[in-house]
């Protein structure tokens, strides 16, 4: 979002209602009509930065599908081997994406101030953090899977597919690092359209050098499981390489070109990013760990359950895809607003992002209502598979309207770097109301139910629901507040 950008947006504007506002200071009376082409401009606005960043994620979303199947190809051993890895490597992947989040408030809040000499040194000392990040956590994860070896029963062969697809997922971990803070450059900078090619782009690498590395191909050795991991290492390091290109060169980047020199930065600089980022990481990561952890707990309920809960969740990451989109959004446009203390215009950002999102939830709802017994035989034939999962994905069109919420509720705060206060909330909604109300109705702690499929499955499922709503209720007031009151986070520096 450029002086330019800021400029054609206020044309669509037909009264000053856009003028940066101090606290207490007047606002000016608008017609119904000028309200609504306002409202109107807002959202075309917002929705023309969501659709690339919405079709880049889903592109990366895939690659994770592209793996299991073709991991399934190969065998079954190969696909247990991956799915262990995957479940380590995901909620590492998420913290260090969660981690790369911290820049969109930090870029868009210097567009606001016009301070555009800032991103270089801002984008430096944040890459140095989160490279350094990925680096150890890459470290942990190659030997994370040692521990199976200590439990008895395991098939080791497994263990080590696991093993050799986390080594190299794990070198791959650097790359994650820098093509998240690069797209969070741009993005930050309102230029979405690089987020939909970049991402494709990885989508399209990853596919063939799947089939070359797991099944041997070109002279190559047949690799299996852990050729899944060396494709998508590969993968991200040649995308990274374009991307680094792309902004070096790129004539739309020449005023806040980054890489070109070097800044001296000092330990509290670096200290200052990372206690401001390591919340949002970390947040991301125990929320992964939470859903992660109910797939295990389901495991005594038997292979119907846990492949109807499987299912039910993947269809709700599949639809929270278009949220976690806005709320990039929302990030970016929050925070820019705030750049200039406009309390006016950061509001009806957030309630722009917001709007969209509840339209895109009733587009998924009616998909889930009408539609949930054709997409679970999509998934499976196994009757029971099909009797159990279509109830599940009832209880996930209920917790998809404040995961929606929650989600856009975050990138909110993050225009705020509000991050302390996403920490906090995500931990007591997810473990201490979530995970305790799921497992007491899943195991029938207090009904005294005996392990019973459908009883077990949507204990948890109520778990959802409840640790959703908690976050959801509180995020919401921790907006209203900041609005009603116009405070300013500690942790805010514009």
């Amino acid at each position: 979002m450029s002086k330019i950008s800021n400029k054609a947006e206020d044309k669509t504007l037909r009264r000053p209602m856009d003028a940066t506002l101090s606290p207490g200071a007047p606002l000016v009376a608008l017609t119904l009509g000028e309200r609504w082409r306002n409202f109107r401009a807002q959202l075309t606005r917002t929705l023309g930065l969501f659709l690339p960043i919405f079709v880049g994620q889903l592109a990366a979303t895939s690659m994770g599908v592209v793996d299991t199947v073709m991991a399934g190809a190969a065998g079954t051993l190969e696909l247990s081997g991956v799915a262990i890895g995957s479940s380590i490597f995901w909620p590492s992947e998420l913290f260090i994406v969660g981690m790369c989040l911290g820049l969109y408030p930090i870029i868009s809040n210097v567009v606001g101030s016009g301070e555009l000499h800032l991103v270089a040194k801002r984008m430096q000392i944040a890459t140095m953090v989160c490279l350094l990040a990925a680096v150890v956590v890459g470290a942990v994860i190659m030997v994370a899977p040692l521990a199976y070896r200590f439990v008895p029963g395991v098939d080791q062969d497994m263990v080590a597919i696991g093993q050799g697809y986390l080594i190299a997922v794990g070198l791959a971990l650097p790359a994650y690092a820098l093509f998240n803070v690069l797209r969070a450059y741009w993005e930050g900078l309102g230029k979405t359209g690089p987020t939909l090619v970049f991402g494709l782009m990885a989508l399209l690498l990853n596919i063939p050098l799947n089939w070359m590395f797991i099944f041997g191909h070109f002279g190559l050795p047949a690799l299996g499981g852990v050729g899944c991991g060396v494709a998508t290492a590969i993968t991200m390091y040649l995308t990274v390489l374009a991307m680094l290109v792309f902004v070096r060169v790129h004539p739309a980047f020449a005023h806040v070109r980054i890489f070109t020199r070097y800044y001296r930065v000092t330990w509290r600089e670096l200290w200052s990013f990372a206690r401001f980022s390591l919340p949002l990481g970390v947040a991301g990561m125990i929320e992964t760990l939470c859903f992660s952890l109910v797939a295990v707990l389901l495991s005594p309920f038997g292979p119907v359950v846990v492949a109807s809960h499987t299912i039910a969740m993947n269809v709700s990451g599949l639809l929270v895809i278009v949220p976690i989109a806005l709320s990039a959004v929302a990030s970016v446009e929050v925070g820019e607003a705030m750049g200039t203390n406009n309390w006016l215009k950061a509001k009806r950002r957030a309630i722009s992002a917001t709007t969209l999102a509840l339209g895109f939830y009733l587009i998924g709802l009616l998909a889930l209502v009408l539609g949930r017994d054709q997409i679970v035989a999509w998934y499976s034939d196994d009757a029971a598979v099909k009797a159990l999962a279509p109830i599940l994905m009832l209880y996930c069109a209920v917790f998809l309207l404040p995961d929606t919420l929650q989600v856009i509720a975050v990138g909110i705060l993050r225009g705020f770097k509000d991050s302390r206060t996403i920490f906090l909330i995500t931990v007591v909604a997810y473990w201490i109301v979530g995970m305790p109300v799921g497992y007491t109705l899943g195991y029938g702690l207090i009904t005294g139910t005996p392990l019973e499929a459908l009883v077990g499955a949507q204990g948890f499922w109520l778990g959802f629901i409840c640790s959703l709503s908690c976050a959801c209720i509180m995020l919401l007031l921790r907006i209203s507040y900041l609005f009603r009151h116009r405070h300013i986070p500690e942790t805010f520096r514009p």
